[in-house]
């Protein structure tokens, strides 16, 4: 086991782990709407949305670091440096799938926001919002163990 190339392989998942902790801490909304109100809310309910913001960021990043693990590790192993770009294995499908799956929330979020800022009809957007939240906190969850099974199977 080299150093050096755990080293780099070991970026990507702790970057993921750092970004499924944002994650959870953002979808704490769920259970704070209900409990705030007025003005405490208002800020809460901004803040939720520029931390989406910068979440749909990180998930670039966090994806974005794979691929320059595996380009690395090409590299440290004397491949050409494309021969990981395209994942051969089903967690690195999976993360672009939750790469889509997480614009969809983020975009979700957003029309939301701007529904209600035009004073339109906005609880369906918002509920269909959540839900998809729930269901991508249980995909986070397989997609982690997945990545972790993977890393085994590399190193």
């Amino acid at each position: 086991m080299d150093p050096v190339r755990t080293a780099i392989l070991l970026i990507h998942p702790l970057a993921a782990l750092a970004l499924i902790g944002f994650f959870l801490n953002q979808r704490r909304w769920r259970h704070q709407s209900t409990l705030l109100r007025g003005e405490e809310r208002e800020l809460a309910l901004a803040k939720h949305q520029a931390s989406g913001d910068k979440a749909m960021a990180y998930i670039v990043a966090v994806i974005a670091l794979a691929f320059a693990a595996h380009v690395a590790r090409a590299s440290l192993e004397g491949l050409n440096p494309t021969t990981y770009l395209v994942p051969g294995h089903f967690h690195g499908w999976a993360g672009l799938l939750g790469l889509l799956l997480m614009t969809t929330l983020w975009r979700m979020g957003r029309k939301t926001r701007d529904l209600k800022s035009e004073g339109k009809p906005f609880a369906r957007s918002k509920e269909l919002h959540g839900r998809i939240s729930d269901v991508m906190v249980m995909l986070v969850a397989i997609h982690a163990f997945l990545g972790f099974l993977y890393f085994l199977k590399i190193v």
